[in-house]
């Protein structure tokens, strides 16, 4: 099992890999959200003071260990370039603001982003074909029509593929079209 928080674009993520060869994958999703539910009254609001300095230290000392590698810290700096945020002393300001941080920022925090801002969520699950934890496939298409992908657009911002069979369809033309027109040039 594994957990991150990453930024992409100008938005932080926080993400789960949660693996089970017993569990289905409605479950584990179910555990993640009660989970993530439960985190400011089992963990933020019980937090110690003491708990809390241990903590910020230990992320103080990951963060300004040396690196190791050379390319360590060409990845983080190309992170940067690429980005366009080009903050090359990031860890001396993210070291700054950690010897700041009380326990009323990570609960403003987890209240503004988590629970006030509302919660967004992109679930993937890798359902297996066979086994104890094994589902049946989803469905490649929800019945998605252009018409109804015309109607979503007029009213507002579409976000994602709404069908899988027609977004492959759609993908497959636009491929089709592009080697005509390799062939043209």
């Amino acid at each position: 099992n594994h957990s991150q928080i990453r930024p992409v674009g100008k938005t932080k993520t926080l993400g789960f890999i949660v693996q089970s060869s017993t569990a289905k994958t409605e479950k584990l999703t179910k555990e993640i959200l009660k989970y993530l539910d439960k985190i400011r009254s089992n963990f933020l609001e019980t937090l110690p003071k003491g708990d809390l300095a241990v903590y910020v230290k230990s992320l103080i000392d990951r963060k300004t260990e040396p690196d190791k590698q050379l390319s360590t810290e060409v990845t983080r700096n190309w992170a940067e370039i690429a980005s366009g945020r080009l903050e090359f002393d990031r860890t001396q300001k993210e070291v700054a603001a950690l010897l700041s941080v009380e326990k009323s920022d990570l609960l403003e925090f987890w209240d503004r982003f988590y629970v006030k801002d509302g919660r967004r969520l992109l679930i993937t699950e890798m359902i297996p074909q066979v086994g104890v934890a094994a589902g049946p496939m989803p469905p490649k298409s929800m019945g998605y029509t252009s018409s109804m992908a015309s109607i979503a657009k007029s009213s507002g911002l579409v976000l994602g593929i709404d069908d899988l069979a027609a977004y492959r369809q759609d993908r497959e033309k636009l491929l089709l079209k592009s080697v005509d027109l390799e062939r043209l040039a």
